[in-house]
């Protein structure tokens, strides 16, 4: 129920069961340079997909790398 009652608030669909995981969330990324792409976390991983530019890829490691929660 809970599920439901979020992808409702957010306009989006519930999802579990990733691989590998019972959960994670996925973002929608929009980069300044136009560049759309995603960002998922997990409880063990982050991943980029959809990226066109690798200057992208730099950033988001550089943010984690530095983000303790995320070591």
């Amino acid at each position: 129920m809970a599920n439901a009652a979020l992808a409702a608030a957010m306009g989006g669909v519930a999802e579990r069961n990733f691989p590998g995981d019972s959960y994670y969330a996925q973002l929608k990324c929009h980069d300044p340079a136009g560049d759309d792409y995603y960002v998922t976390f997990t409880r063990k991983t982050v991943r980029i997909s959809s990226y066109q530019d690798d200057a992208i890829r730099s950033t988001i490691e550089t943010r984690a790398d530095a983000t303790p929660a995320l070591m």
